[in-house]
């Protein structure tokens, strides 16, 4: 229990020190910008913004090509556990077969 709740503050931590950062980040970069993309032109924003932005789509894809990954694996896990049972039964089976002897 005690290594859970080292974890807990390690966490708590992090996401401070994260914070911190991002917050600085953005009060050092207030000057105004507009964002053309695909002939949309935005109006002015803090340059943080669109950072921010681009950083949290990156994340949010990140995030669900590790999802889907992780999908992937547990169903080719389940399927091996599936084939090592079988191939057990299959020894199991064979080792339990009378040897026999044509001398």
């Amino acid at each position: 229990m005690q290594s859970f709740n080292s974890v807990n503050w390690i966490n708590v931590l992090l996401v401070i020190v994260l914070t911190s950062f991002a917050t600085m980040f953005a009060m050092a970069n207030l000057l105004p910008v507009q964002v053309h993309f695909l002939g949309v032109t935005s109006s002015e924003v803090p340059i943080y913004i669109p950072v921010f932005l681009a950083f949290m789509l990156g994340f949010t894809g990140g995030v669900l090509a590790l999802t889907f990954s992780r999908r992937k694996h547990k169903q080719e896990i389940a399927w091996l556990k599936a084939e090592h049972a079988r191939l057990q039964r299959e020894v199991d089976n064979l080792r339990n077969i009378p040897l026999q002897d044509d001398v």
